[in-house]
């Protein structure tokens, strides 16, 4: 009896390990569609850091998983807009709060490329919002195939539930995520 309540204790302690790692250190996921493409592709796999997701460790530009109440999923997206910050979009340029910042993280040729197979003029149609307190805005890095925050709104912060990884699978993407 002492042999079998001393392997429970030890399953049970393994479990509440790997529970508490893997949800609150680390968070495996599953890239899934084309939204991030080509920084993240569809059906990719990774493990994100979900113990630096606090207001002060959130950056412009991190790519992040965050929990939409809308589509009762999580999904991956990259930070552009911080609380309080008017962000604008003008003939595929970002400036925010009437400063224009590069977005250096997206791949200028596929752009050149989609908008010319698809016939477009914009690769982010021209918009602008000005955030409240507790919001972020974010968005696809493939802007014509994303449901972000153009649609869904801004988030709040407790709607982040990881941030920047390791892409794990396949093995020949390995690589982190920036």
């Amino acid at each position: 009896m002492k042999k079998y309540l001393k392997i429970i204790i030890q399953l049970s302690i393994l479990l509440t390990i790997t529970f508490v790692t893997f949800h609150y250190v680390f968070l495996p996921v599953k890239i899934s569609g084309d939204s991030m493409y080509p920084t993240l592709k569809n059906n990719e796999n990774a493990l994100m850091d979900a113990w630096h997701t606090k207001k002060n460790n959130i950056k412009r530009f991190d790519i992040i998983v965050v929990d939409s109440d809308d589509l009762d999923k999580y999904i991956v997206k990259r930070v552009i807009g911080l609380p309080n910050e008017k962000i604008e979009y003008i003939d595929d340029q970002l400036y925010i709060d009437g400063e224009y910042y590069a977005e250096d993280f997206l791949d200028q040729e596929y752009i050149r490329q989609i908008k010319e197979k698809k016939g477009l003029s914009h690769f982010t149609d021209d918009f602008q919002i000005q955030l409240g307190d507790n919001e972020i805005f974010v968005l696809g890095d493939n802007r014509i195939a994303s449901l972000d925050s153009r649609v869904l709104g801004p988030f709040s912060y407790d709607k982040i539930i990881a941030k920047n990884g390791l892409i794990l699978y396949p093995f020949s993407e390995m690589k982190w995520m920036d």
